[in-house]
């Protein structure tokens, strides 16, 4: 069972010395019975006082149990050897070395190593220079001291044998380490240890340490005798160690709080007492007589000080650096927070009226982050984070400063000769923060949406530039996300590429400038054409043919999605049925959107347009994305057992690229899995995944399409790996429909049922 806390114990300690020190200020010890009282009343201290050190090293919780154990053997040591001394002394010997003195050394030794076992944090190198030249700076002026008082005569005394050298030298070599473990104790503050227990620790090996020093010089003067008033240092020393140990224990059984201290210039008193013994050393020295080991000490010890100096001032500058840095920027990413954005903002914008420039101000909101947070956690999205920093810093200008504005905000303050030069910042910025991003295991896609303002044309002053940014980035995220926007409209229409294709892109339809191309998707294993998906394609009179990756974005954002999506069921199934005569039984795969999918009336418009034209159900497969499939699941199983029940088949297009899990595919009634592109590309890491996608697939009874087949080599290796079809300019390109259909025909006729020989 362990011991309760030596809470009584401490005042009977403190008692007894009380006594003990009135007995010797009346010279109680010259008595009849000689100095065996004085030898005797000196041994109780430290066997009580190690009793209690010993008790709350065995507390459960308590800090440094090893420090106090060690400290308990160094008490007990010290009382062992002041009573074999006794029994030596009352029997009139005087041997040298003895058994007291291995009682003595041992005690120093356990004492010094108590307290250099105390765990200290870790601090920077200069820092930690720093503490230990102070520890070695006063350790130099007592080894001083003890050469004048005790060494210098030690090595001068010819008489003593070999081992009583070795046992006299050990005295103040283990003083010395005992002064290096104090300072450093005081200088260093342990982890764990209340800053009054340090305190009572330091006391304790300094009222050793001095004790030491003058009962030596006593020694050697040949005033001591037992019973002197020096005799109270010791015990006074273990009285300090037993009441460090006892506000311990007293702070381990405590359930309060640990009261936090405001003086903070008390952590600065061990420093002062280093320069002040400096100081005093320096004034006795420099006029003193020196023999050769003192002048040395004493060189020593003042380059030490001036590398202390140095350490310290060194280490000060870095220290305030490092605080300037953590006071100025956000300690997760590392960019600037926004404690004085608003500041250096408005000094940047009284300076571009000086010389009639302007300042640009992107507000840069990143899209899903909560969803990335939700989904992979918290540590997870700081990294995301971290790592969207990174980027934003290395794509900016020299000239630009970028803040952290809040959780997952930031602000980029620029100088800037133009909107169309912003124009191009803020879409390289969109690019880079688009990029995927690979987060441990996990490829995270993540976009951005900015807002631009610019100073002094949106906004006079700083706060309202960044609240016009702030409002622009708003219409960029309601513009459908992972784009940007002026605060001025008008800069908008003349520099925001997404705005002019908005315009170009409503009445396209309406003017004919839209058609559909259509790629055919090959059995792997037969080489026949077995179906064609169809590709939205548009011609502006103005801007020429653009890719589907920049209009089909705009039409879904601006509700012109629904539209475009009908007429492209209604053209690819026309298309389809007039094919029939050519290519019999050869199907037909429109790609859906999301929006287009999620309208209420979705399975009656598809059933309208088979019926329109007469087409056989089966021949028809509608390609859902993933994020169309996952927006709501429930809804989504109800549309596709409808479909199911009309007969058309349905295919997961780009899977792999979003975050449908095994078991919610298992709970969806699709017929066709479509393996993106980024996974079919001619890369050998790719292959373990690919064969668990098509073994996946194969395994719920599904038809494996893969995306992307650009050469032979990827190719090869998908018939390897079993994949039912293909398709890409490998194999074909996308046509319309009368080259497609005439292109397969041919080489349906010159291929056969021989070996797979494709076409380019």
């Amino acid at each position: 069972m362990l011991a309760r806390p030596p809470i009584r114990s401490l005042p009977v300690l403190a008692g007894y010395l009380v006594i003990y020190a009135a007995w010797l200020l009346l010279g109680a010890p010259a008595g009849s019975l000689g100095s065996l009282p004085a030898n005797l009343a000196i041994i109780p201290p430290f066997l009580l006082a190690s009793l209690m050190v010993w008790r709350v090293s065995r507390l459960p919780r308590v800090p440094a149990p090893r420090t106090w154990r060690l400290l308990a053997y160094g008490l007990l040591a010290w009382g062992l050897g002041a009573l074999t001394y006794a029994v030596y002394d009352q029997l009139g010997l005087s041997p040298f070395p003895s058994l007291a003195d291995l009682g003595y050394l041992a005690a120093m030794l356990w004492l010094t190593a108590g307290l250099m076992s105390l765990r200290r944090e870790r601090l920077g190198t200069l820092h930690t220079l720093s503490f230990l030249t102070d520890a070695a700076l006063v350790t130099l002026v007592l080894s001083d001291l003890l050469w004048r008082l005790s060494l210098k005569d030690i090595l001068s005394d010819t008489s003593l044998s070999r081992l009583a050298l070795w046992i006299s030298l050990a005295y103040p070599a283990l003083d010395l380490l005992l002064c290096a473990a104090t300072v450093t104790l005081a200088l260093w503050r342990p982890l764990g240890i209340k800053r009054r227990v340090v305190a009572l620790l330091a006391a304790a090996g300094l009222g050793f340490l001095v004790t030491d020093v003058v009962y030596i010089d006593l020694v050697a003067g040949g005033g001591y005798a037992p019973g002197n008033v020096v005799d109270l240092g010791w015990p006074l020393a273990a009285l300090l160690m037993a009441w460090a140990a006892w506000r311990s224990a007293q702070v381990t059984s405590s359930n309060m709080s640990p009261r936090v201290s405001r003086e903070g210039w008390k952590r600065l008193l061990p420093h002062y007492a280093v320069l002040g013994v400096f100081v005093v050393y320096l004034m006795t020295h420099l006029r003193a007589p020196l023999d050769d080991v003192q002048l040395g000490i004493l060189w020593l010890t003042v380059v030490l000080f001036v590398v202390r100096q140095f350490l310290v001032l060194t280490d000060y500058q870095r220290l305030q650096l490092s605080l300037t840095h953590r006071a100025e920027h956000d300690p997760l990413t590392g960019v600037r927070n926004r404690d004085d954005l608003e500041v250096r903002l408005q000094l940047q914008i009284d300076e571009a009226h000086s010389w009639n420039g302007s300042v640009a101000v992107l507000f840069v909101d990143l899209d899903r982050m909560k969803e990335i947070n939700d989904t992979f956690g918290h540590p997870v999205g700081d990294r995301l984070l971290r790592a969207v920093a990174d980027r934003l810093m290395a794509q900016l200008p020299p000239a630009a400063v970028i803040s952290r504005f809040g959780g997952d905000e930031f602000v980029a303050v620029l100088p800037t000769r133009g909107a169309e030069e912003i124009a191009g910042v803020a879409q390289a910025l969109l690019d880079t923060v688009g990029r995927p991003y690979q987060i441990g295991p996990e490829l995270l896609h993540i976009s951005a949406s900015i807002g631009v303002s610019l100073a002094p044309g949106d906004a006079a002053d700083a706060a309202s530039a960044i609240e016009q940014a702030d409002m622009a980035m708003y219409r960029a995220k309601q513009a459908g996300k992972g784009t940007w926007r002026f605060a001025n409209e008008q800069l908008n229409s003349l520099h925001m590429p997404q705005a002019r294709l908005e315009v170009l892109l409503r009445g396209a339809l309406g003017r004919g400038e839209f058609t559909l191309a259509y790629q055919p998707l090959i059995d792997l294993g037969s080489g026949r054409v077995r179906s064609f998906e169809a590709l939205m394609r548009w011609t502006s009179p103005e801007l020429g043919p653009v890719s589907p990756a920049d209009f089909i974005p705009v039409a879904e954002t601006r509700e012109m999605m629904g539209g475009l999506g009908r007429w492209a069921l209604h053209e690819s199934v026309r298309e389809m049925c007039a094919w029939q005569a050519e290519l019999p039984g050869v199907s037909v795969a429109v790609n859906v959107s999301a929006t287009q999918f999620a309208h209420e009336d979705f399975v009656d418009s598809v059933r309208a347009a088979l019926h329109e034209h007469g087409s056989a159900p089966h021949l028809l497969t509608l390609e859902l994305t993933e994020s169309a499939v996952l927006a709501d699941v429930a809804q989504t199983r109800q549309k596709l057992q409808d479909l199911g029940t009309l007969g058309v088949r349905v295919a997961l297009d780009d899977f792999g690229t979003g975050y449908s899990s095994l078991g919610q595919l298992r709970s969806l009634p699709v017929d066709v899995l479509k393996i993106d592109r980024v996974f079919t590309q001619d890369s050998e890491t790719d292959a373990a995944f690919l064969r668990a996608m098509i073994s996946m697939g194969h395994s719920l009874g599904l038809e494996v399409v893969a995306e992307g087949i650009e050469n032979a080599s990827t190719l090869a290796r998908l018939q390897a790996l079993g994949c039912d079809l293909g398709q890409g300019y490998h194999l074909a390109r996308p046509q319309p429909a009368a080259q497609a259909v005439a292109g397969m025909v041919q080489f349906r006729l010159s291929s056969g049922t021989g070996p797979l020989q494709l076409n380019r």
